[in-house]
């Protein structure tokens, strides 16, 4: 099961997709944790892929997974990184 979430960001689109982590050695066992791979796209072209920095960090949670890449790629956003933002929509000035 796919677990994708989507949101826009200064006129980027930023996916997050959170997938478990089985380990060795445990059959059966339930997924102890999660890793995410974040992508940002604008104007339908793809500007960055990739899984955070931290690529040994795991969570326990897909929630807890997407609302640490959704910051990290706001961050990328906001240093100008990916190029010039685009106009904020749908926020207060």
């Amino acid at each position: 099961m796919s677990d994708i979430r989507q949101q826009s960001w200064k006129g980027f689109t930023i996916e997050t997709r959170a997938f478990p982590v089985w380990h060795c050695g445990m059959p059966g066992a339930l997924p102890a944790t999660y890793i995410a791979l974040v992508r940002i796209g604008r104007e339908s072209e793809p500007v960055a892929d990739w899984h955070l920095p931290q690529n040994a960090q795991r969570w326990s949670s897909a929630d807890e997974a997407h609302r640490e890449s959704l910051d990290y790629a706001v961050h990328a956003i906001d240093s100008g990184r990916l190029g010039e933002a685009g106009p904020v929509v749908g926020l207060a000035a």
